[in-house]
């Protein structure tokens, strides 16, 4: 099969290049930047304003704080699988250069809203116990896993089957996604510690610090999307056109 032109870059049969997928993740991010930030803006407004909230209530008490956190981190995490599924849409209609909206990208991640939250628990428990255990087995659980979201929404598989499809699209790759996922974590704990030395405590620090975890789930589901094409192409060989059919 010829190679297949994704957004101006060229993807290869049987490559899967850390490079390719980062060159690829940031030129989707810069062309359509505002889109992707405000898809994964709407489905984490409830935690801005439980933020807000918090604030607003004065001096909470130690168990408040920290029912809070706990409150505030599971919210977090659940919302972001739901922003990471409503930017998928987007992602391979921008790799194909074809137009997208706002609202087709929601319709679409939200439709598969309860699997995809699903595979998030169960990805996100399967990866904790492991990094509980050993930091190693959660890493290597993690990048397993790393593209079972995409296979939800894209081959609009159950939760248990989804993450199996995880499993078999990232063998023999697992060491690239892996050096994926120390870049991100890199990044993302970079821009925190330099808008929280910018806005310091209080709300200004709370806003930045959500305006960069909105960014930091923008990148991240385009990311996924991209690995998930390149995963594909890698090991199947199959088309961008072919593989964004589904959404057509």
């Amino acid at each position: 099969m010829s190679n297949t032109s994704t957004g101006g870059f060229t993807a290869a049969p049987g490559q899967f290049r850390i490079g390719s997928v980062m060159n690829k993740t940031f030129a989707i991010l810069g062309r359509q930047f505002g889109k992707f930030a405000l898809l994964a803006l709407v489905p984490m407004i409830p935690i801005f304003l439980l933020t807000l909230g918090a604030l607003s209530s004065g001096a909470p008490s130690p168990s408040g704080i920290a029912f809070g956190a706990v409150l505030t981190g599971l919210l977090t995490f659940v919302l972001q699988t739901v922003a990471q599924a409503t930017s998928l849409y987007g992602a391979f209609q921008e790799m194909r250069q074809q137009p997208f909206t706002i609202g087709d990208s929601l319709r679409i991640g939200l439709a598969r809203a309860v699997p995809v939250i699903g595979v998030g628990i169960l990805v996100g428990l399967a990866t904790g116990l492991g990094f509980l255990l050993f930091v190693v087995p959660g890493a290597i659980i993690g990048c397993m896993l790393y593209v079972a979201i995409p296979a939800c929404v894209i081959e609009k598989t159950g939760v248990t089957a989804s993450m199996s499809r995880s499993v078999a699209l990232t063998k023999g790759y697992r060491w690239q996604i892996f050096g994926l996922f120390l870049l991100v974590i890199v990044i993302a704990l970079v821009g925190a510690l330099v808008l929280a030395r910018i806005g310091g405590g209080g709300l200004i620090g709370d806003i930045l610090g959500f305006a960069w975890q909105v960014v930091s789930t923008a990148f991240g589901a385009v990311l996924s999307a991209v690995i998930y094409h390149d995963l594909r192409m890698a090991k199947e060989g199959i088309d961008l056109d072919t593989l964004a059919s589904v959404f057509d």
